[in-house]
């Protein structure tokens, strides 16, 4: 533990920063998470509970929580959305995040549609004040109560704003892409130019394949409660190591299937960073539904040869309170 929280220290004072979102394995349970023009995609009104635990036999806390709500209204075709993100990185940096959501929903032709999206978040960053740096290091186990290292700040404020676009055929096919932090705002605790927040490029499709109402049994074009899914996207957000600036690459493939009251699934996500040890996993998500409301379980079993870390573990609660002409939302996954 330690270890970990001084070479985080280091890291914010030798002018090297990995300044990256935080990350879910199951970013499209809630879909806006992805990309901003998806808010208020379930056409009523949702709210999310998610929950990561990463690491856990090191002990290091690191843990996110992330908090939603989001619905449509005006005939469905704008939709508004706000979220809170509380992500903790060894009690060493706790990030806080404030978000708004609007997405407007542009109509093509019937089960046709182009959906914008335009996000803008609160940031507050806090680093804990008691941290111990190299040079109070002076035998072992002896620990001196003074550093010749500081800081200028030790709290850190900011507005970030992110956009998305996407198509969408009716409960079938999604293509978007998104850009998050287009300002690239700073946000470090020194006043240096690598201590940015660097965008996130987004390109992502989800493919629904419905196993009953394609077959003409329900005779409407709306989404059955079986279904089997499929979701591919790629990832890439800048950042710096050592003053020389990287791209963080990922790419990501998951199936499965909704056979009501019961989700499946597994994914894949394979990590093309060559400057730390990659983070390739695979992970399995188990899930049930009982009318508006979903939980689920994912488990990531990390496939990369790793010396400091185990599996992480994440928890989804959604409640969907349906809109007024069905007795009940079907659950859309965007595994």
């Amino acid at each position: 533990m330690k270890k970990i929280i001084f070479i985080l220290a280091s890291l914010l004072l030798s002018g090297t920063a990995m300044a990256q979102d935080y990350t879910f394995t199951n970013h499209n349970v809630v879909p806006y998470n992805l990309n901003p023009s998806l808010a208020g995609n379930a056409n009523a009104m949702r709210f999310g509970l998610d929950y990561r635990m990463q690491w856990p036999s090191l002990k290091n806390k690191y843990n996110t929580i992330r908090l939603t709500y989001d619905q449509n209204f005006y005939r469905q075709i704008g939709s508004v959305g706000v979220s809170y993100v509380h992500d903790n990185q060894a009690g060493v940096i706790k990030n806080n995040e404030f978000s708004a959501v609007y997405s407007h929903n542009i109509r093509l032709q019937d089960g046709y549609y182009v959906r914008l999206g335009v996000q803008g978040s609160f940031m507050y960053n806090v680093l804990d004040d008691d941290l111990v740096f190299d040079d109070q290091y002076v035998k072992e186990g002896v620990i001196v109560p003074s550093s010749l290292e500081s800081l200028e700040n030790y709290k850190n404020a900011f507005l970030d704003f992110s956009v998305g676009a996407a198509f969408v055929v009716e409960n079938l096919l999604t293509v978007g892409a998104s850009i998050y932090h287009i300002a690239e705002p700073n946000n470090g605790f020194n006043d240096e130019e690598a201590n940015y927040l660097g965008r996130r490029y987004v390109f992502h499709a989800n493919y629904l394949h419905d196993l009953e109402s394609r077959a003409g049994l329900w005779g409407r074009r709306s989404l059955s409660s079986s279904y089997l899914f499929g979701s591919l996207s790629y990832q890439q957000q800048d950042f710096v190591a050592n003053n020389v600036k990287y791209a963080y690459k990922q790419l990501y493939a998951g199936v499965g299937a909704m056979m009501a009251p019961v989700l499946f699934g597994i994914s894949y996500k394979h990590d093309f960073n060559d400057v730390y040890s990659r983070l390739n996993t695979v992970s399995f998500m188990v899930g049930a539904t009982y009318k508006g409301f979903q939980a689920y379980y994912i488990y990531d079993l990390y496939t990369s040869k790793k010396g400091n870390g185990s599996w992480s573990h994440e928890l989804s609660f959604i409640y969907v309170l349906p809109d007024r002409h069905y007795k009940y939302s079907c659950p859309i996954i965007y595994w």
